[in-house]
């Protein structure tokens, strides 16, 4: 695996050099790849050059993260499930902060829009700031730090506004141990990247077993996961799919910092775990989004390793429910209708105007009949 990363990595980032027209030999990067069962590392690439010696980026480059600290914002408010689904709607209008220095903080879309009231989960699939920064002073940026901590950051966090956005330094490494938390539905596994040591007749000296808490809601994570495997297919990531199958339902977010300073990517399919970070040693920009740059680089070493699709763990207290694009209670014939798993109880009760009454009886029929058999 790690060979093949190599290989990969290094002609990818070649070509991305070629292609931006960036400074011959500048821009660096580093990828940490683990395995999703058991959290065990089985790459890790540090330099433009895979086997140069010197500074490993991939363990001690520290960069801003960007969009890639937004999944333990939504993460935060799915685990309010009376306050929050995915089809809450998110006010993603322009705001001002004032800073401890005095001066405004003014954050804005990628795109200079703004996009007014949207649903939870197209704000993280499209990565809207405004609907994030909005979300996170409703929710409290300290409670967003926990959530950060509890998925396995133990890095310093400042909890001020513009950590919403990713203004927090982090190594590829670091950011593994995050999202391997999220790969793996709410339970923490420490990565490993030893076993077990043992003398050379072969007697076990110290082992290092495998070490798994629960530290958020499964049920929450599970939500959060659809969410972005949609960032997947109609996000930020969707260009994954020119690489691997469709039917592979990755799950990943990309990040981009101000002025295209850092790209980066973290997601998964079944069997493996990625992380890449691209950028410039000088900190000037690379040119690159976490979608041309880092993503691109996850993309072509997956299709290389991976097997397996991503099949997640659908909770016994999440149920999947029709709505209408309002996220009122709707069924199959409405038209725009979607199915979205909520945690049972923070469904919606009010009827879409799709759903006469003949629908509605049905539907409480319905309920009924299925309440009957679950309490048989």
């Amino acid at each position: 695996l790690q060979t093949k990363a190599e290989k990969v990595f290094k002609q990818t980032l070649n070509s991305l050099n070629k292609k931006y027209g960036i400074e011959k030999g500048k821009l660096q990067g580093a990828m940490v790849i683990t395995r999703i069962e058991g959290g065990e590392v089985v790459a890790v690439i540090g330099d433009r050059n895979p086997r140069f010696d010197g500074f490993n980026r991939a363990l001690d480059a520290i960069r801003p993260i960007g969009s890639l600290v937004k999944p333990a914002v939504y993460l935060t408010a799915l685990s309010q499930p009376t306050e929050y689904t995915l089809m809450s709607p998110l006010d993603d209008s322009s705001m001002s902060l004032k800073q401890q220095s005095g001066e405004l903080w003014e954050p804005k879309n990628y795109d200079k829009k703004e996009h007014g009231l949207v649903p939870l989960h197209s704000a993280l699939t499209h990565s809207y700031n405004l609907a994030t920064v909005n979300l996170g002073m409703e929710l409290k940026v300290p409670r967003v730090k926990r959530t950060l901590e509890e998925l396995g950051v133990s890095r310093a966090i400042n909890p001020y506004p513009s950590l919403l956005l990713g203004a927090l330094a982090l190594s590829p490494v670091d950011v593994t141990q995050m999202y391997q938390t999220l790969a793996g539905e709410g339970f923490f596994t420490p990565l490993r990247s030893i076993q077990s040591v043992t003398s050379n007749d072969n007697i076990a000296l110290q082992g290092y077993p495998l070490s798994v808490r629960q530290v958020a809601n499964p049920s929450a994570v599970y939500l959060l996961n659809t969410a972005l495997q949609e960032v997947m297919r109609e996000g930020t990531g969707r260009s994954a799919y020119k690489h691997l199958p469709t039917n592979y339902h990755l799950v990943g977010k990309t990040g981009t910092t101000d002025e295209l300073r850092d790209s980066w990517f973290a997601g998964f399919s079944g069997d493996y775990l990625a992380v890449v970070w691209l950028g410039r040693d000088d900190n000037k920009p690379s040119k690159l989004t976490g979608a041309s740059g880092a993503l691109q680089v996850w993309s072509k070493v997956m299709r290389t390793i991976s097997k397996q699709a991503v099949n997640l763990t659908q909770p016994e207290d999440v149920e999947y429910v029709w709505v209408d694009p309002t996220g009122r209670l709707a069924n199959e014939f409405c038209e725009d209708a979607v199915q979205y798993p909520y945690i049972k109880g923070s469904a919606p009760v009010e009827y879409s105007p799709c759903v006469g009454a003949v629908g509605r009886t049905l539907k409480r029929a319905g309920d009924w009949f299925n309440d009957f058999i679950d309490n048989r």
